[in-house]
């Protein structure tokens, strides 16, 4: 970035027959600012979904049954997905995916105690669309097609401002007797990934 400053200067002289002369210079004053590219990064919070209270049949803030399927306990906690795009060379999309790290759940000595076959990690798409998440399938979270630059979106993971929930699903056909008063986890990987403009 260049700005060019012009100076004038009148300048009254008794020598010369007290006409005024004009001089006038050129300053070049140059200014200098170095851009770096950034890159498109994301963080993701852990989802703790609480308790599953097999006993219960009523639908309460964060538990439901369906008769067809078995309970659900949706995630109601404060966890976010952030994904910061600081790429200056471009406005190229990006896209979220989800799977799992392996198809089990474990306890907190580290043994398998369920796999997901016989206890789902979901998706919630819709009140009649669900994703089944596993480590052979990603699943798509978030698509941007056209980044804005230098910029940030937080998508919270509880449904609250999104079309999108997730869900733990417990079939109403599976024996879960055996993890009664444990707490149980699994590792979710999320993956971003961008995706250039046509």
């Amino acid at each position: 970035m260049k700005i060019v400053n012009r100076i004038i200067i009148v300048i009254l002289t008794a020598l010369i027959a007290q006409s005024p002369i004009t001089i006038s210079a050129d300053t070049i004053v140059s200014s200098y600012i170095q851009f770096q590219n950034g890159e498109l990064s994301m963080s993701v919070d852990d989802m703790d979904f609480g308790v599953l209270d097999t006993s219960n049949l009523e639908d309460t803030d964060n538990q439901t049954f369906m008769s067809d399927l078995g309970h659900f306990v949706l995630y109601k906690g404060d966890a976010e997905l952030t994904v910061t795009d600081d790429r200056l060379d471009s406005n190229d999309g990006y896209t979220v995916t989800v799977s799992t790290e392996d198809d089990n759940w474990y306890d907190d000595s580290e043994s398998v105690v369920a796999t997901t076959d016989s206890m789902a990690l979901v998706q919630l798409i819709s009140d009649d669309e669900i994703n089944l998440i596993s480590s052979g399938t990603s699943t798509l979270v978030k698509t941007v097609d056209n980044s804005p630059i230098a910029h940030q979106e937080v998508i919270p993971l509880d449904n609250s401002s999104t079309d999108i929930g997730y869900a733990i699903l417990v079939p109403a056909s599976v024996d879960v007797s055996n993890l009664l008063g444990k707490s149980i986890h699994t590792s979710v990987v999320w993956t971003l990934g961008d995706t250039p403009s046509e």
